[in-house]
C-alpha cells in the first residue's frame, strides 16, 4: 500500500508549524511555462539535445496555479 505525501503534509501541519496557528490545509499545483525549443533540422542527436533541455524546465515561468476546491476565497 501507499499513502500520498499530502495525507502525510496534512495530518503533521501542526508538528511542522509548531507554536503557529494553523487555520487552514489547502493543496495546490503550480503549472510552469515547459516548452522545448528544439530544431530537429539542426540537432544530430535529438535525445540528446532534449536531455540536455530538461533540466531547464524546472526554472520556467509559473503559468497556473490550480488549488482544492475546498480552500477558502481569503487564500
Amino acid at each position: 500500500s501507499f499513502v500520498f505525501l499530502s495525507s502525510i503534509l496534512h495530518e503533521f501541519v501542526h508538528e511542522l508549524f509548531a507554536g503557529m496557528k494553523v487555520l487552514g490545509c489547502y493543496q495546490f499545483r503550480a503549472t510552469r511555462n515547459s516548452d522545448l525549443f528544439v530544431d530537429e533540422e539542426e540537432v544530430k542527436n535529438l535525445r540528446a539535445k532534449i536531455q540536455g533541455e530538461l533540466p531547464q524546465r524546472h526554472f520556467g515561468d509559473a503559468v497556473r496555479l490550480e488549488v482544492a476546491n475546498s480552500c477558502s476565497e481569503a487564500m
